[in-house]
């Protein structure tokens, strides 16, 4: 007991003596004897700089993730470690791998270590997802989504499965995210890409129709090849009676050939009776009139179904026949109403959704091309100028002949050279060739053998001038 107040001091002491060893002397950096390692621990809340960015990939072999800078319109990479938190915008963990390229983050780090220390969704964007038919302007900034206008800012950022890119990168039948704040769009993101389907031995089904899934269906033509989502779902072909169905996988960037000839077959028919409001409508199938209220007798598969009447949207769609009897009404709305109501009292004749037509009932130099305004569903010819319009959609191969006529004007593909060219899934050509310009967009797809197809999606503006476009080299396959 006596020794107590001894061995105080000497623990006192030695707890001094480890103290000094370990303080910069003077605490100044300038003083002698202050060695600055340049240590700072790995935990949470040690940063200095503070941004709101956009997330665009991780590596996770070098531990780092590449972020970009929506104000200055740059890419910067930063190095993570397993203290680096991630939350989700309600501020609750998540895990890195939950994180989707083009989101809005807001991110804290260290920027001379350039070490992230936290990261989370921001909380007041918006992020759009399984956007489709994403029309983006060739000169204009404004996108119609969901019902309301926003503008692209100036520095957005295209994110596709090779990295950034640009807008003509997107496909159509991609599934985008659209992010933002505001009304503002920061970056358009692919969700799930495309591959190609092409027909094999399809003559008895040219002129026909291929509906793709659920939502799609395209003209057939000779030698088409289609940009088609990443999946697996069912394809099915229709001509003159003969019908089939199969169900395909396509991986990105892959091609998928479906040989049609087993699906030639006797033809067989149904009877549809046809009801419309108003009753002085009139309906065209496969651009053919028929007598409203009485049964039409119709081949088995796919039909395009146009109903119009003055004062009224005109509704296109395509209906599935797949039975001996069954009925289909439809009610048209008054102009300047969006909406088309069709009502189907057997389900029989199936309905499936507008989607825009492939050209291509031949190789013609007609450019009988065909543009849906999809806010009434109605078609109109680009060369007459008629609010109607039919199923026989031809397409442009202005790639064969090049024949330019005067105070026409034209789009010139120049590169690379020696690659076949397919407009909206219709073989053109090869390159280098041009085609009718038509204001609007199309889907310009590249295909050689041994080599990544790539498709690229152009927006021709109104403007009274030629248009040229050189794309990369297409690169080898493996």
């Amino acid at each position: 007991m006596k020794r107590k107040p001894e061995f105080l001091v000497l623990i006192l002491g030695f707890i001094f003596l480890l103290s000094a060893c370990t303080m910069p002397f003077g605490g100044d950096e300038g003083q002698k004897g202050y060695e600055d390692t340049g240590f700072m621990p790995a935990t949470p809340g040690n940063y200095d700089s503070l941004d709101t960015a956009i997330y665009v990939d991780s590596d996770k072999q070098e531990k780092t993730i590449r972020f970009y800078n929506i104000e200055v319109g740059k890419y910067y990479t930063l190095n993570y470690d397993g203290a680096t938190l991630y939350n989700d915008k309600y501020a609750q963990p998540i895990a890195l791998d939950q994180l989707k390229s083009g989101a809005v983050v807001d991110i804290s780090f260290m920027r001379s270590r350039k070490r992230l220390n936290s990261l989370q969704i921001n909380g007041e964007a918006f992020a759009f997802t399984d956007v489709e038919n994403l029309p983006v302007p060739a000169d204009s900034r404004q996108l119609f989504l969901m019902g309301e206008n926003y503008t692209m800012d100036q520095n957005v950022v295209i994110l596709t499965d090779n990295g950034p890119g640009e807008a003509m990168d997107l496909n159509a039948v991609d599934k985008l995210m659209v992010c933002g704040m505001g009304h503002t769009v920061y970056s358009i993101s692919v969700q799930n890409s495309h591959g190609y389907l092409r027909l094999e031995n399809e003559d008895h089904f040219v002129g026909g129709f291929i509906e793709v899934g659920e939502n799609r269906v395209y003209q057939i033509s000779r030698d088409m090849l289609l940009a088609v989502p990443v999946g697996t779902y069912d394809i099915t072909v229709s001509n003159k009676g003969s019908t089939g169905t199969r169900q395909i996988s396509v991986a990105r960037g892959q091609e998928v050939s479906v040989d049609v000839s087993p699906w030639v077959s006797t033809p067989k028919y149904g009877k549809v009776l046809f009801s419309c409001k108003p009753d002085d409508a009139e309906i065209l199938i496969d651009g053919t009139a028929i007598e409203v209220g009485k049964d039409v007798s119709l081949s088995y598969g796919i039909h395009q179904m146009v109903a119009r009447a003055e004062g009224y949207n005109t509704v296109t769609r395509y209906i599935r026949v797949a039975q001996d009897a069954a009925r289909l009404g439809v009610t048209l709305e008054k102009n300047g109403t969006a909406s088309q109501n069709n009502t189907v009292t057997e389900n029989s004749v199936t309905p499936t959704t507008t989607p825009t037509p492939t050209p291509g009932s031949d190789n013609s130099t007609s450019d009988n091309n065909v543009s849906r305004n999809s806010a009434s569903g109605n078609f109109a010819d680009e060369e007459t100028g008629s609010g109607y319009g039919d199923a026989r959609v031809s397409g442009d191969d202005g790639g064969s002949n090049n024949v330019v006529t005067a105070g026409e004007y034209r789009v010139y593909i120049d590169a690379p050279e020696g690659v076949e060219v397919y407009k909206d899934g219709v073989y053109i050509g090869l390159t280098p060739l041009n085609f009718k310009k038509v204001a609007g967009s199309c889907i310009v797809t590249l295909r050689k053998e041994g080599f990544q197809t790539r498709s690229y999606t152009i927006t021709m503006d109104s403007e009274n001038k030629d248009v040229n476009y050189s794309f990369s080299e297409l690169l080898p396959i493996g």
